[in-house]
């Protein structure tokens, strides 16, 4: 079985545990292994590991190949099962936990009939590469009946989902990657980096809350942004922000925003679709309207129609990028 490799392994074999439900302690635990509601979880500090059922109750605890076994013990017992058919991989941002994609999973699962894996990952803890390897290690572990996947991240759960991809395809060497990916949702990604991050980069409060996955989105993001990457399959964004009218927005930030990242840090060149309202960061991922909208998206590859998909082209960049230059005001010196 694959697992993620960027962490030694320093857990014993099994440790005595009690059936019992956990206090949860999301922000240091980060998912390896799903099925049917169970997870295999990795710590971020100790590096031990651990199997909840799908009620949060510790099944065993150890090392990696300790949980395995218990949670191919209970598949073959029919407590739990392996996925089937179409699955979705929820994603959360940065300083958030699994609990914040809730209303999307329970949408996806029953509006649209997915099997939903709300990936839980360490986002403060560990690099975006770590997040990365342990989404890999929950994809490859799915099982042969699972035929199509689906992601959708909010925020730093979509750079997740890029440095994923880019560690699995490489067009250079030909490498397609996992055949069975086919589309994805951006939820106000910061695809850009963050300018916010790098305002915020010297606050002592910001490093301790954020982490060292809110540090690369900073000065980090020269070095993060290359092994990221560009989907080569249908994906669209859904930002925050009035592109006229707008009537909200951080000061702070250039041009529209959902007062966390500015309309033109979500942007990516290859988007099927840009789906754009008054939406804000925190929650742009419980509206009913962006739940709707993702659902047409992972079905159709649109978020309305076809005749009004709004593509994200280089040249419109470039363009975008000239008027803006074009408008600054003149010095007055």
């Amino acid at each position: 079985m694959s697992q993620p490799t960027h962490q030694k392994d320093k857990a014993q074999a099994g440790y005595p545990n009690w059936k019992t439900a956990t206090l949860g302690g999301k922000q240091f635990w980060t998912d390896v292994r799903y099925a049917d509601g169970w997870r295999v979880q990795m710590h971020s500090e100790t590096g031990h590991f651990r199997l909840l059922n799908a009620k949060s109750e510790r099944q065993g605890w150890g090392n990696r190949q300790h949980c395995d076994q218990l949670l191919n013990q209970a598949i073959a017992e029919g407590k739990a099962s392996t996925c089937e058919g179409k699955v979705v991989f929820a994603l959360h941002g940065l300083m958030r936990t699994s609990s914040a994609m809730k209303p999307l999973v329970k949408h996806l699962h029953q509006k649209d009939g997915y099997t939903v894996i709300n990936f839980q990952y360490a986002s403060t803890r560990k690099t975006v590469g770590d997040h990365a390897v342990a989404l890999k290690s929950v994809v490859d572990n799915l099982g042969p009946n699972v035929t199509e996947i689906n992601f959708v991240g909010h925020s730093l759960g979509n750079i997740v989902v890029r440095r994923y991809l880019g560690d699995t395809t490489n067009k250079t060497t030909g490498r397609q990657g996992d055949a069975r990916v086919k589309r994805v949702v951006m939820l106000a990604p910061p695809n850009q980096g963050s300018r916010m991050a790098r305002i915020l980069k010297s606050s002592i409060l910001f490093r301790t809350l954020a982490g060292v996955s809110g540090a690369q989105l900073a000065l980090g993001w020269e070095n993060l942004e290359p092994t990221l990457a560009t989907p080569n399959l249908e994906f669209g964004i859904i930002a925050g922000g009035q592109e006229t009218g707008n009537n909200f927005s951080n000061f702070i930030l250039t041009g529209p925003d959902d007062f966390t990242v500015s309309l033109e840090e979500t942007k990516l060149v290859g988007a099927r679709d840009f789906l754009v309202g008054p939406l804000l960061h925190t929650t742009i991922m419980n509206q009913p309207a962006v739940l709707d909208a993702t659902s047409m998206f992972l079905k159709h590859g649109y978020f309305e129609s076809e005749a009004n998909r709004k593509p994200i082209t280089a040249d419109q960049i470039k363009a975008q990028k000239t008027d803006s230059k074009a408008a600054l005001p003149r010095s007055r010196n």
